[in-house]
């Protein structure tokens, strides 16, 4: 679904673009017609001026007003446009030239010009940025180049000639050298068309993927970490389990399940959702990345997947903004009468493996060892200690600030023989 949304926005972009080039063409086609004479026939030239000004104000629409809502209608309106102005055209011309005895007049010479009408609409499909479209436009342009080489063989009297002195005294002679171009010229515009049709579609399909993955990316980690891991070519999908030292921090709300009881299934969703982007945004803004919600609790890492720099640092930094936004939202809920949400925050600094884990059929991009343990069950000791913000002495000493603290010496964490000290932090 992701990826059919993402070309959609290009296909709009192609339309779009196509739309203005196809304004600009059936403008200068208007002027060509109102200033430069060459129609004899005054009801053609009301006709052809007619087609014109609706090609400009088609074009003209299309191109201001394309979005993915009415793309389906814009396109539409396009194609037919393009498969009917051809036929158009091309019945007024024949019709002018029967008023003004032309194809007399002409004859052979009107060989030369049967080709002229057909390279432009498809080289302008191209930019539809529709491969399959493309290739109908192709095949609908030379058919109508072959028609109009078949009404100018079929006019009486006409032969093909390679003899010049023939080719410059009889009008009725086809000049063969000029029509062997003219086929060449058309097949080779037909191939080149098609073959960079099915470039673009391919570098459409390649970018659409690539945007996609730079969504996701977004998702998980911050515009900062993002930019690094584009610009050193860092691949997640292909990225093996590696050892580093890192900073994990683990939230949640006090008291989840009792503020939950009283709530609709859709109001505990939206609380969460609101939390979670309060948390989410703090994380990004200071380098952090998100690696998953665990219901009310929200896991994030710095120095994941590059480290950039003072990660624990970051994490205290961040957990300053957390409580801003939660200071913030306190007023809100407090204004609308609604309960006051309180959380938990409690970090821990050591060695991860970082990586891809997961089966052939879904992989996660996530960090496994003791230290998430340990996290995870510091932020638990917040209600223990009766403190908001629990930071271990690990990452206590990897401040680049002197932190005031409350110690906590040789706290017992749950399933873990070692004793640590954590520190209570007010900020």
């Amino acid at each position: 679904m992701d990826n059919e949304i993402l070309i959609k926005k290009r296909y709009v972009k192609g339309l779009k673009l196509a739309s203005i080039i196809l304004f600009g063409l059936y403008l200068i086609g208007l002027a060509n017609i109102i200033f430069i004479p060459g129609i004899e026939t005054e009801i053609v030239k009301q006709l052809f001026t007619t087609l014109m000004v609706t090609g400009v104000i088609t074009f003209g629409a299309i191109g201001t007003s394309v979005s993915e809502k009415n793309y389906d209608l814009c396109l539409y309106f396009a194609i037919a446009m393009q498969v009917a102005f051809p036929l158009a055209f091309s019945a007024l011309f024949n019709y002018e030239y029967s008023m003004i005895n032309g194809f007399e007049l002409f004859s052979g010479r009107m060989m030369d010009y049967a080709f002229v009408a057909a390279a432009g609409p498809m080289v302008v499909s191209i930019l539809f940025a529709r491969f399959y479209l493309s290739i109908f436009f192709v095949i609908y342009n030379c058919i109508l180049a072959g028609f109009q080489v078949f009404s100018a063989i079929s006019i009486p009297n006409t032969f093909i000639s390679f003899n010049n002195n023939i080719i410059a005294t009889n009008i009725n002679a086809i000049n063969g050298g000029i029509l062997g171009l003219n086929i060449t010229y058309l097949i080779v515009v037909a191939v080149g068309v098609i073959t960079l049709a099915w470039v673009i579609d391919s570098n459409l399909k390649e970018a659409t993927t690539q945007e996609r993955s730079n969504n996701l990316l977004g998702r998980y980690f911050s515009p900062e970490v993002r930019d690094e891991i584009e610009k050193n070519k860092f691949d997640l999908s292909q990225s093996s389990e590696k050892e580093q030292n890192i900073a994990v921090m683990f939230t949640d709300i006090s008291d989840f399940t009792k503020l939950s009881e009283g709530l609709e299934p859709k109001e505990v969703l939206e609380l969460l959702s609101e939390y979670q982007t309060k948390m989410v945004a703090a994380v990004f803004q200071n380098g952090g990345s998100v690696d998953k919600f665990i219901g009310d609790s929200v896991m994030a890492t710095f120095g994941t997947p590059v480290s950039r720099g003072n990660d624990a640092q970051n994490a205290l930094n961040c957990i300053r903004q957390m409580q801003i936004s939660m200071r913030e939202w306190e007023k809100e809920r407090t204004n609308s009468d609604l309960p006051v949400i309180k959380h938990r925050v409690g970090v821990h600094y050591g060695s991860c493996f970082v990586g891809n884990v997961g089966s052939e059929d879904r992989v996660e991009f996530t960090v496994i060892g003791d230290t998430v343990n340990v996290a995870s069950r510091i932020c638990e000791a917040c209600k223990e200690v009766k403190s908001d913000v629990l930071v271990s002495d690990e990452v206590k000493l990897r401040l680049s600030e002197n932190l005031p603290s409350e110690e906590v010496k040789n706290f017992q964490v749950r399933g873990r023989d070692k004793k640590i000290t954590l520190h209570k932090v007010v900020v």
